[in-house]
C-alpha cells in the first residue's frame, strides 16, 4: 500500500498547488498516529454568462515514517481564468525529510514553484536546519526550528524584462498544535525568513488552521497571511487568504 501511495504522489508532481511558503505541518500531526498518511483534494468552479470564470485546484500530499525518518511530499496545481484572462496557472512542489532524534530532528527540503499573480516565473529552494521540541503533552506540542536555505527566483517586470534573484536566507519557524476536544484541533505555523546580507529583506508567514475531524474526513478553516518587506517588483507586500475546505486522509 505504501509503495502505491508513494508512486501516485510522485506521478502527480506535475500538478501542484502554489504559495510562496509551503506548509506541510498538518501532515506531521497525522503521522504521530499513523506511519503513512495520504491526503488529496480537487476543486473546480465553472461560470458562464455575464462572467466567464474557470477555477481548478488540485493538491496531493503524502507523509510516511520509516524508522527514524519522516518523509513528506506535497504537490498541487491551481488554474484561474476570468473573462479569458489567466489569473493563476501555478504549480508548486516540496519534498521534506526529517531525521528524528527523540522528539527533535534535523531536516532538509527541496521546493519549486511559480506564481502568476506575483509575476514569479519560478522559485527554487534548497535548505535544511534543526527542529527542537519545547513542549510535548499527548497531542499538544510546541516546536521551534532554525536553519538556512538558498533561493533562486525569476520575475517578469512591467516592461517584460526578467529579474533574477539569488539569496541565502536564515529561516526561523515555530509550530504548535492544541487539541481542543476529541474532534477539534488548532494547528498553527509561523515562518520568519531573513536575507543573510540584507536584514531589511524578510518574509513572514502565519497560518492558523482549525480542524474538525470526522474519521478519515476533516473539515477545516484556515487563514494564510504572507508578508514580504521588500518585494522585488511592483506588487503588494501582504497577501491574505481565508479558506474553508475538506480533506480526505487515508
Amino acid at each position: 500500500m505504501r509503495f502505491y501511495l508513494s508512486f501516485f504522489a510522485l506521478f502527480t508532481s506535475f500538478f501542484t498547488f502554489s504559495q510562496t511558503i509551503i506548509n506541510t505541518e498538518t501532515l506531521l500531526v497525522k503521522i504521530d498516529s499513523s506511519s503513512t498518511v495520504f491526503r488529496s483534494n480537487l476543486e473546480a468552479d465553472f461560470n458562464f454568462g455575464n462572467i466567464e470564470l474557470l477555477q481548478v485546484n488540485n493538491s496531493i500530499s503524502l507523509g510516511t515514517k520509516i524508522k527514524n525518518n519522516v518523509l513528506r511530499l506535497s504537490f498541487g496545481y491551481e488554474y484561474i481564468s476570468e473573462n479569458k484572462e489567466i489569473i493563476a496557472n501555478d504549480w508548486t512542489g516540496q519534498i521534506r525529510l526529517n531525521h528524528l532524534i527523540n522528539d527533535n530532528s534535523f531536516f532538509m527540503f527541496i521546493q519549486g514553484q511559480n506564481v502568476v499573480s506575483l509575476s514569479m516565473k519560478h522559485r527554487y529552494l534548497l535548505g535544511g536546519g534543526y527542529r527542537l521540541r519545547l513542549l510535548n503533552k499527548e497531542s499538544n506540542y510546541f516546536d521551534f526550528s532554525g536553519g538556512l536555505f538558498y533561493e533562486n527566483e525569476l520575475y517578469t517586470d512591467l516592461d517584460e524584462s526578467l529579474i533574477q534573484i539569488n539569496n541565502f536566507r536564515y529561516s526561523f519557524s515555530s509550530f504548535f498544535n492544541i487539541k481542543l476536544s476529541n474532534q477539534i484541533d488548532l494547528n498553527t505555523s509561523l515562518f520568519y525568513q531573513i536575507n543573510t546580507k540584507n536584514t531589511k529583506d524578510y518574509r513572514l508567514y502565519i497560518e492558523p488552521r482549525l480542524y474538525f475531524n470526522l474519521n478519515k474526513i476533516s473539515l477545516y478553516a484556515t487563514i494564510r497571511d504572507r508578508f514580504h518587506s521588500t518585494p522585488y517588483i511592483d506588487v503588494y507586500r501582504r497577501d491574505t487568504e481565508l479558506l474553508f475546505g475538506v480533506e480526505l486522509n487515508l
